[in-house]
């Protein structure tokens, strides 16, 4: 196609094709079919090694063998749907029959079940094949219907399909579910002393952070050298040591020394040792994530502070920390989550059954039998994974509390759109810089 001449006497390129020439209404139907039937295809080749080597039967490796031929099968099916060939629906649509066929007819590889879950997706895939059949080989509307699918709507499902295989392998592993009831309130005691365990931890954390890390910005030989030692053992040797330390090799310095009260001194219980061992541990790592904060701070600041006649704790604590804790944060935040979890590790120093922490008492739980040992550990992995995403929330919250006016701000632009671009917060902590009209397209500003 070539230009044009306007009456005008200018050249006018030629247009690109409209969106709305790839639109076709249909084309949803068999972008979700395509997900379901690579979906059915991907349970079938996860879930094959694990429903042969669990099964007490003899199965036939022709069974095997044609179970994951067909697995593949719908693989190949479900991707053939993003090739520009209209022929390619009907390999979807008999890749997806002869998978739930197939299942159906041999009663599953190990249990009925899995013929009755594959007729499920495939009856679900024919009808999402039949509905999109005016799509079949568009894989330009295929893929404007994929874009106009809202990312964390995509993120949803994908985490949906993975609790759903998640599903699928606990119902196959015969859960006890009775036992996950009659102990489920007992192990989720446990959080209490988890919770305050880390609380304790990080707050004795952060102290030593910040001494280590004025420590080591510091001139002085005496804090530079112990600030550097502290941070050298407790980064260089296991946390779990370093809580067997603690709480096991202490009083055996007051037995050495034949001293009653030394031995009382240093004899702490679980709790204690636990808080002193977490603290000390994460209070190295952290000294580091502090000095790093403290020097991203411009030495404009200091400088300016110095001009002022401030000292040098009113130049740290009115200057340099509190910019300086908009970096610490985040990873802090980190660094607590992790701790959480690390608590688990003090469980192994014992404890009574009144300040037993989570995973102690998930040990406690199954140790009268162990044939649940599955379900209790399930129990307290889901009560962890709860806990942390609890304070993810508000981890993220707080970052985005702190990053005021360093964040990505939209601004409309002069034709209707937007652009994006960094607004600061205007000082005093209140409105923004007044945005800007942007010219409108070919116009200089």
């Amino acid at each position: 196609m070539g230009t044009t001449v306007a009456a005008t006497g200018r050249e006018e390129q030629p247009r690109a094709p409209s969106r709305g020439q790839f639109e076709i209404p249909q084309a949803k139907f068999l972008l979700v079919a395509s997900w379901l039937i690579i979906l059915q295809g991907a349970l079938i080749a996860l879930f094959l090694p694990i429903l042969v080597f669990s099964t007490t039967e003899n199965i036939p490796p022709a069974d095997i063998a044609m179970f994951g031929f067909v697995g593949v099968v719908s693989l190949v099916g479900g991707s053939s749907l993003y090739v520009a060939r209209r022929w390619t629906w009907w390999v979807a649509l008999g890749a997806t029959a002869l998978c739930g066929g197939y299942l159906v007819a041999v009663g599953g590889l190990t249990d009925q079940r899995e013929g009755y879950l594959a007729v499920a997706l495939s009856v679900a895939g024919v009808v999402l094949l039949v509905l999109g059949k005016a799509a079949a080989g568009r894989t330009e509307a295929i893929a404007l219907a994929s874009a106009r699918v809202p990312f964390r709507l995509k993120v949803t499902a994908v985490w949906i399909a993975i609790f759903f295989i998640i599903g699928i392998f606990l119902v196959l592993s015969d859960l006890d579910t009775g036992f996950i009831r009659e102990n489920l309130w007992y192990i989720a005691k446990g959080l209490e002393f988890t919770i305050l365990l880390a609380a304790f931890a990080i707050v004795l954390a952060t102290f030593l952070a910040l001494l280590g890390a004025l420590g080591r910005l510091s001139r002085n030989a005496v804090a530079y050298g112990v600030s550097g030692f502290y941070t050298s053992f407790f980064r260089g040797t296991p946390l779990i040591v370093q809580l067997f330390l603690i709480f096991l090799a202490l009083p055996q310095i007051g037995f050495n020394m034949n001293r009653t009260s030394l031995v009382n001194l240093l004899t702490l219980t679980t709790f204690q040792a636990g808080v002193i061992g977490l603290g000390l541990n994460y209070g190295a790592y952290m000294t580091e994530i502090f000095r790093a904060g403290i020097q991203s701070v411009g030495h404009g600041q200091a400088e300016a502070a110095d001009a002022l006649g401030m000292t040098y704790t009113q130049r740290m604590r009115r200057v340099v920390l509190p910019q300086a804790i908009r970096v610490i944060i985040p990873p802090t935040g980190n660094e607590f989550i992790a701790m959480m979890k690390d608590t688990a590790l003090v469980g192994f120093l014992g404890a009574s059954v009144a300040s037993a922490e989570l995973f102690l008492r998930a040990q406690l739980a199954f140790s009268s039998n162990i044939r649940n040992r599955l379900e209790s550990l399930l129990v307290a992995a889901a009560l962890y994974w709860l806990l942390t995403s609890v304070f993810t929330f508000f981890q993220v919250r707080l970052e985005k509390r702190i990053s005021k006016g360093y964040v990505r701000t939209e601004v409309k632009a002069g034709g209707g759109g937007k652009r994006t671009q960094y607004l600061p917060v205007a000082a005093g902590g209140g409105g923004t810089i007044p945005e800007m009209p942007l010219p409108p397209e070919g116009e200089q500003p």
